[in-house]
């Protein structure tokens, strides 16, 4: 399979054909890991694991209520 290398802003873009995303479970707005082995590029679909979100949250956790009135039917 082939594509091509298209510029796209001041970067290099990489078309993945249709098939391939497919074949790959791609979808637009996928993450890629991309690493260099010898002289091929290589891309990885990033897994991500919850324990990682986790550990990335930073600044004081939002309050357990809200202090708020009463609006519409609500029951408070």
């Amino acid at each position: 399979m082939r594509t091509s290398i298209a510029k796209w802003g001041n970067s290099l873009a990489v078309r993945v054909p249709k098939e391939a995303a497919a074949a790959a479970g791609l979808r637009e707005g996928a993450i890629l890991d991309l690493t260099l082995e010898g002289d091929a590029l290589v891309l990885r679909r990033r897994t991500v694991d919850i324990r990682d979100l986790v550990a990335a949250i930073t600044g004081a956790p939002p309050p357990l209520e809200l202090e708020d009135e009463a609006r519409g039917s609500e029951a408070w």
